[in-house]
């Protein structure tokens, strides 16, 4: 799993996953985007997960972790480049109106 972030002038960061994001990937992933971009309290997060290949509970519940830290900060969050399997994960999960929010026009 490969994780790239880039810091935007007005404090947004894209935070983009490529690879599979499952329970062996996440464990990493969790330390490198929480000490590396969470920590630093940006404005907004925009997660592109669309060169994903695998997604598994492990890695729902971890973006699901990260909208909460998030959200928690006051900032917005949002996915972007869903695949049709990610937004059927969601949806068997029940988590639709958590993850599936659109961002504000830029």
């Amino acid at each position: 799993m490969a994780l790239k972030v880039q810091w935007g002038d007005d404090g947004w960061v894209r935070v983009s996953f490529q690879g599979a994001l499952d329970r062996d990937a996440v464990p990493e992933l969790r330390r490198k985007v929480f000490r590396d971009v969470l920590k630093r309290r940006p404005n907004g997060v925009r997660v592109d997960v669309s060169t994903v290949e695998r997604v598994d509970t492990a890695g729902l519940a971890f973006l699901l972790e990260m909208r909460n830290a998030v959200k928690g900060r006051g900032a917005p969050f949002h996915l972007e480049g869903l695949t049709d399997s990610l937004r059927r994960l969601v949806s068997l999960a029940r988590l639709d109106n958590l993850l599936f929010e659109h961002p504000p026009s830029s």
